[in-house]
């Protein structure tokens, strides 16, 4: 099968198949230090087309997921040609959290999640009053704190509605610098690098189309698209008829979703505000949130307090997230490659 044969082992492969890939299609790279001395760049891939049309495609917000995302990316090179892009440009961003697949965690260097990184300021944070009467279980200091995980969220379940819970554990934190979803104080080296980048290369697009690739979100093996609150219901309507599938449509305290802060997507809808600006973020499915908050958990305290234990925590964290199952990496790599070249076929000018 083809789609296995995309998944790379690590970091320094996936990352000079993914270059070597853009160079033989055409396109042109750039890499964007994210560490220098540790050969970690943020790499992307343009191809400049006529048309004031583009589209996006990013993985590796989170590093682990990048492995599933950068098979994504190199299943599609492996298929495209330059002419089905009818004169639109395309941009494909590999790995934004080149730290994160590299050491296999979620987070960056700083543990801050990229994602609720890209605050328009952070002069005044964002409060997670629920968040901060989690973090002794979310975030246990201690090697017995770890035990009886599923006891206690089902203690909490008793008090507070699961979707409430999803939220305020997901949706970002900016208290615990030592925490999970730690959305950072200032903003991290790479969402300063990836700003620049499209201030300085993609300004002049009128029109942009886009899809920020995840995992871990929905049932095992599940493709599922997203779109944030802050779009309206005519963007809702536009990207089902574009994707030809239900997007879900984010809602506060909606079961299955949850609406984060400093997120990617809406920063960059903040920077085309005056343009036409439509991005979803596409979800595969894995193992479910209480076997992904025990991973994340487990990997996170062994960072901070056991490091010599973390390349195993690690592994079962990349697991969450990229599951050796032959089937889901095989589902997971056509969703993504589908939903790229659904995208490509419905946008072109016509």
């Amino acid at each position: 099968m083809h789609e296995l044969a995309s998944y790379s082992p690590d970091y320094p492969s996936a990352r000079g198949r993914f270059r070597q890939q853009v160079q033989e299609k055409g396109g042109t790279l750039h890499a964007l230090p994210v560490n220098e001395r540790q050969g970690l760049y943020i790499d992307i891939g343009v191809w400049a087309g006529t048309s004031d049309s583009l589209i996006l495609h990013s993985t590796g917000l989170h590093g682990v997921e990048a492995f599933p995302g950068s098979a994504v990316q190199c299943a599609f090179l492996k298929a495209f040609t330059p002419d089905q892009l009818a004169g639109q440009s395309l941009v494909l961003i590999h790995c934004i959290n080149p730290f994160g697949m590299q050491y296999l965690r979620r987070w960056n260097s700083n543990n801050v999640d990229l994602n609720r990184n890209f605050l328009s300021q952070f002069a005044n944070l964002p409060a997670n009053p629920l968040y901060q009467q989690l973090n002794p279980l979310l975030n246990p200091t201690q090697v017995f704190q770890l035990v009886g995980l599923p006891f206690k969220i089902g203690r909490l379940l008793s008090r507070h509605r699961f979707s409430h819970l999803q939220q305020a554990v997901a949706q970002g934190q900016y208290d615990y610098p030592e925490g999970l979803f730690f959305g950072g104080n200032q903003p991290a080296t790479e969402t300063e690098l990836l700003l620049q980048f499209f201030q300085e290369h993609l300004g002049g697009y009128t029109r942009i189309r886009g899809i920020d690739f995840h995992t871990g979100l929905g049932k095992f093996g599940q493709s599922s698209f997203y779109l944030e609150a802050d779009f309206d219901a005519d963007d809702h309507q536009h990207i089902e008829a574009l994707l030809d599938t239900p997007v879900i449509y984010v809602r506060p305290g909606q079961k299955h979703s949850y609406q984060t802060q400093g997120g990617f997507i809406a920063c960059l809808r903040q920077l085309y505000q005056s343009q036409d600006f439509l991005m979803t973020t596409q979800e595969i499915g894995t193992v479910g949130p209480l076997k992904i908050i025990k991973a994340l958990r487990e990997e996170n305290f062994c960072y901070h307090y056991v490091l010599d234990q973390q390349p195993e925590a690690g592994l079962a964290l990349k697991q969450a997230f990229c599951p050796d199952k032959e089937t889901w990496q095989v589902s997971a790599v056509q969703a993504g490659v589908r939903g790229l070249f659904r995208l490509i076929h419905a946008s072109r000018p016509w």
